[in-house]
């Protein structure tokens, strides 16, 4: 069985993940083929005789445990309900193998699905541990039938795999708005990305969507069910989807990725300083003109914390921002092997083998998306692998030897 490194890739339309091989996926012998593609085990269950058409979006990689954990942005939903309306349905978690995951038998199959976790919400994305490791946190961006409406982060047990919390911030009130764009956005946060601060005893930091800013909870007090968990909301240039946190855990990066208002697509990272609870740096990425959008869909922080890798789906390029300048130092056009704009969004770094894993490729089919493989240290492309999904998202990695 395979032992090395493996990259873990959300499928979406193609409702699997990819198990890539890490080394094989940086050789330049494999550019622009699947060859490092182990498998592409299920993610979701069978609904009615056919695969659910769940958009798994986002893969997690705890340091311990026998799971992997997948949000699958529709959970169970038909293909032909998430065809018709791909907004506002029921999501969940699911656990996969990681043994079952380095087996290329579950290839195709469900074998390696060892559960599923209901989120008792909606159109979730996000996801994050808990400091401490004990609980699974998923974020919900959309209400029942509708993009807007998104109010809760669920919290798992890791232990006993159930509900231990139900963290709401703070909304407007009213009906949910059905599709955006529309100018009545704004009454609810409609978290996408989120992330966890160990700083003091805990943060929980969520990127709305909804409302155009970041919440600041108090994670212990969110645990312990204080409905005043949430102490402050900090405004970022438009809508945030991917966001992290430095090392150190004193700088949380957002991604401005588009309004839901107005459809206007940013060209922003906002670094927050989570102490102060406030702003410190906006700085602009893939573009020049202050003018062009290019819709940045994750900021990531280097190992060291001295730069972020940043992804600009409408630029079609990738960024590095020094931080402590706070200034776009490098920025790469990204080019699809396979034809069509290249539209980056998932990013995974991993500083002990010394590379930047990311995800993209226009949504045009089974297998249609692409992973770039680059040398962290010369913020250059080495590689890239095909067939990974179709619209894949977000990605997680399995370390060597688990």
């Amino acid at each position: 069985m395979h032992r090395g490194t493996l990259i873990v890739a959300s499928g979406r339309w193609d409702n699997t993940v990819a198990a890539i091989d890490a080394a094989m996926a940086r050789d330049p012998a494999h550019d622009g083929t699947d060859r490092a593609v182990l498998s592409r085990p299920r993610a979701t269950p069978d609904v009615g005789g056919a695969p659910a058409s769940g958009q798994p979006v986002n893969v997690l990689v705890p340091p311990d445990g026998p799971h992997a954990y997948v949000v699958c942005h529709s959970g169970r939903a038909s293909a032909a309900a998430a065809g018709a309306y791909q907004h506002g349905h029921p999501g969940t978690v699911t656990l996969l193998d990681l043994a079952a995951l380095r087996d290329p038998g579950n290839d195709g199959t469900t074998g390696a699905i060892a559960g599923i976790l209901e989120t008792g919400t909606a159109g979730p994305v996000g996801q994050a541990l808990t400091p401490d490791g004990r609980h699974l946190l998923v974020g919900s961006a959309e209400a029942p039938e509708a993009e807007d409406g998104g109010v809760e982060v669920t919290a798992f047990d890791r232990a006993s795999l159930s509900v231990a919390a139900r963290i709401r911030l703070r909304d407007g009130g009213g009906a949910p708005v059905r599709d955006s764009p529309d100018p009545r956005f704004g009454r609810f946060p409609n978290p996408n990305g989120i992330a966890c601060s160990p700083l003091g005893t805990g943060w929980l930091l969520t990127a709305n969507g909804g409302t155009d800013d970041v919440s600041i909870i108090d994670l212990t007090a969110a645990l312990a069910g204080d409905p005043g968990a949430e102490v402050a909301r900090v405004p970022v240039q438009s809508g945030g989807f991917g966001i992290s946190v430095s090392p150190d855990g004193r700088l949380a990066a957002v991604a401005a990725r588009e309004s839901m208002r107005t459809g206007a697509f940013g060209n922003t990272v906002s670094l927050i300083d989570i102490a102060a609870r406030q702003e410190v740096a906006r700085i602009r990425v893939g573009t020049d003109d202050a003018r062009q959008g290019t819709r940045p869909f994750v900021a990531a922080f280097t190992p060291d914390g001295r730069h972020l890798v940043v992804s600009c789906f409408a630029s079609n390029t990738l960024s590095l921002v020094e931080v402590a300048a706070a200034r776009e130092v490098e920025r790469l056009v990204l080019e699809d092997p396979t034809g069509g704009p290249a539209q980056p969004r998932g990013i995974a770094i991993n500083g002990a083998e010394g590379w930047i894993a990311v995800t993209g490729g226009k949504k045009r089919g089974p297998r249609s998306s692409v992973l770039w493989m680059l040398d962290l240290a010369r913020f250059a492309v080495t590689s890239r692998v095909t067939g990974i999904g179709n619209e894949t998202y977000l990605l997680g990695v399995l370390p060597a030897g688990r």
